[in-house]
């Protein structure tokens, strides 16, 4: 590589990383405390080629960044909603290398932060050697591994923040307060607080004494932002859950709402359903 492409290389590699810097900063920004506001999206499902538009449909819905899963046939993590999304994905051809294709064509035409969430074996044998450089070269901003803990993150954190990537870390409702702070000092800019233990799913009555109590546990032991995700399906329990913490992640509840869609129309499921969360977030 020549002196001039290693110059464009890091401008780009500092460019991507700013994304994620940028959104936090504007939430912030003027005083103010914009609460963050992500969207889970499966590609592939339920159509490979309904990805991009649902994308677009995101970030015209005021999202601040996306969460792109990576289809895995064990999602041991995952209710039964990503699990079937995951399944139909696979079926429809996506790959961890298509999913980096889909990222180079959104990149065209926005500059929407994009995190990838996936199993450790998605990376490492899905994307392969220096996968942390080929997801910075996509256009990917970040990465959420549910399967890595903090005492195995310390290499992969490494190779994630050297290719200028963003490296986000699970809380647990279950995580003791020197536990959080040590999540927090390890994660990049932000982390995801998993509002109640088990699998991934939309849930009723999810707002809680004790979902607030970890809450405030998480506000007062971490020294990062932090959003909330897992459970999350309604706009009264975005906006509630948003009171306590820095935004948050729907994922099940959007999958759910794109499965209703009439083939061609799941973009415009997605919009109406995410602008009604945006709304109750606030803007």
């Amino acid at each position: 590589m020549t002196r001039l492409a290693e110059r464009i290389s890091l401008r780009q590699r500092v460019f991507r990383l700013n994304r994620i810097n940028r959104m936090i900063n504007e939430s912030a920004k003027g005083g103010g405390h914009k609460k963050l506001f992500s969207a889970y999206i499966m590609p592939g499902f339920p159509r490979a080629e309904s990805t991009f538009e649902i994308l677009e449909s995101a970030d015209a819905a005021g999202v601040d960044f996306v969460e792109l899963g990576i289809p895995f046939s064990d999602p041991l993590a995952d209710g039964p909603v990503i699990q079937r999304a995951s399944q139909v994905s696979i079926e429809n051809g996506v790959t961890p290398a298509l999913i980096l294709e889909f990222v180079r064509k959104f990149r065209t035409a926005s500059q929407l932060p994009i995190i990838l969430m996936g199993y450790i074996n998605s990376f490492l044998n899905g994307i392969g050697e220096n996968f942390a450089e080929k997801l910075s070269d996509a256009g990917v901003d970040g990465v959420i591994i549910p399967d890595l803990s903090l005492e195995e993150s310390a290499d992969i954190r490494k190779e994630v923040e050297d290719a200028g990537l963003s490296f986000v870390l699970l809380i647990a409702p279950t995580s003791s307060n020197d536990r959080i702070e040590e999540i927090s000092k390890a994660t990049t800019d932000f982390s995801y607080c998993v509002s109640v233990t088990g699998v991934t799913g939309a849930r009723q009555n999810l707002v809680s004494g004790e979902v607030t109590d970890f809450l405030k546990r998480v506000r007062k032991n971490s020294g990062k932002p932090f959003v909330v995700g897992f459970g999350i399906s309604t706009p009264e329990a975005a906006s509630e859950i948003s009171k306590h913490s820095d935004g948050i992640v729907v994922g099940s509840a959007l999958l759910q709402q794109i499965s209703k869609a009439p083939q061609g129309e799941e973009a415009k499921f997605a919009y109406e359903f995410l602008k009604s969360l945006r709304t109750a977030v606030g803007k």
